[in-house]
């Protein structure tokens, strides 16, 4: 954790992403960190590293500091919801400003833009409302279900780290190792969606339920059912923005060389089109290697959960 930076309801956060999934967020966050800026968060990031700590330290107040007392993970609520309303712009402001954010895709936590945007001064915002609302649903109604048969088919391979309490040998692990997951934490980097090994897989797959996808189910999340509500969601926007801090993206024609002349960085260390990224199976697909080495202990996993289980039989 680096100190809080000291000028109240200031979050240090550089650039902002206001889209949908489907709009070309993960695209954008890699896109950000290619050009250099090295905190760049996709809302994975933001609940591993932010918004779970702010979440917990919510509940454990409410519960009189039991664990217990914490909203049970993986079930819909708005508990997220009750965290927002409840959180303070200047302990948002801090604990984002801890992990030196450069930049934030609101994709899943949509409705955490507006309270990051008051507390991040001059921020840049970059609005990815380049698909028309058709387009966009049309595409939206293609990946959900592709996206719940990955959620599936990850939970059966993920669930060896839950029949016994597995995770908690990384507090004998992580020390052995270096310490990188604590410095990970302790730093808010560098983000999981850009570097990626075989440990913090599998750390990654042990708290990514409580930590990160419990988000998106939990009162935060905004998707338009209506064409009114999408682009009233990027004509707020557009219209809260002074002029010289918005960009209009458009995944069509901008390029590399757009991105680093807004955000003011030159030499600009990339150009041409941005690549797009994979928005399925994410991680084994951008990072096959460490996908491989994390099966292999998951194989080993299920198979001692099954001996210790047939002792009991």
């Amino acid at each position: 954790e680096h100190p809080a930076l000291p000028a109240a309801n200031r979050s240090g956060v550089r650039v902002l992403v206001a889209g949908f999934a489907k709009t070309g967020t993960r695209t954008m966050s890699r896109a950000l960190y290619q050009v250099g800026l090295e905190h760049s968060y996709h809302s994975e990031e933001f609940g591993l590293f932010i918004w779970s700590k702010i979440a917990d330290k919510f509940w454990l107040r409410r519960s009189g500091g039991s664990w217990s007392g914490l909203p049970s993970p993986g079930f819909e609520s708005n508990s997220d919801a009750e965290v927002l309303n409840g959180t303070s712009s200047e302990e948002l402001a801090a604990a984002i400003s801890r992990c030196r954010v450069d930049a934030v895709a609101f994709d899943a936590i949509e409705h955490l833009f507006w309270p990051v945007y008051k507390v991040s001064q001059d921020a840049k915002v970059i609005v990815l409302n380049w698909r028309t609302f058709v387009e966009w649903r049309k595409s939206w109604d293609v990946f959900m279900p592709q996206l719940q048969g990955e959620i599936l088919a990850t939970g059966l391979l993920n669930s060896a780290t839950s029949i016994f309490p597995w995770g908690a040998l990384f507090h004998i692990l992580d020390p052995l190792m270096g310490r990188p997951i604590e410095n990970m934490l302790r730093t808010g980097g560098p983000p999981i969606c850009q570097v990626y090994d075989w440990y913090k897989s599998l750390w990654h797959g042990v708290v990514n339920l409580r930590r990160i996808a419990t988000r998106w189910i939990s009162g935060i999340t905004l998707a338009p059912e209506t064409q009114e509500e999408y682009d009233s969601y990027f004509r707020m926007v557009v219209q809260a923005v002074p002029p010289e801090n918005l960009f209009e993206w458009d995944m069509r024609k901008h390029k590399y060389e757009d991105l680093c002349r807004f955000l003011g960085v030159d030499p600009c260390p990339k150009s041409g089109n941005l690549p797009r990224a994979n928005n399925l199976f994410i991680f084994q697909r951008d990072f096959p290697l460490a996908f491989v080495l994390r099966t292999l202990v998951i194989f080993v996993l299920h198979w001692m959960n099954w001996k210790i289980l047939s002792m009991g039989f």
